[in-house]
């Protein structure tokens, strides 16, 4: 299953581009970056349609990496 991460530049943006995505209908999670201090969303779809979704809304993004699902995903 395709997971999308978006490493955003904040934890208030990825509370709201977390909140915009399930409203469109993608499940989603905040995480801890994996590169340093940072947040990350983690996105059930690919990364060609949430990045759809955050531009429509001018939310920022850092970068939006296509990954399989891992176990530590729950989504």
């Amino acid at each position: 299953m395709k997971i999308c991460i978006v490493d955003m530049p904040s934890y208030t943006y990825a509370k709201k581009s977390c909140k915009l995505l399930k409203a469109r209908g993608f499940p989603c999670e905040i995480k801890r970056s994996d590169k340093g201090c940072g947040y990350s969303v983690a996105v059930k779809t690919s990364c060609r349609e949430a990045a759809a979704v955050l531009n429509s809304f001018s939310v920022p993004y850092k970068r939006a990496a296509d990954t399989e699902a891992e176990n530590d995903h729950k989504l």
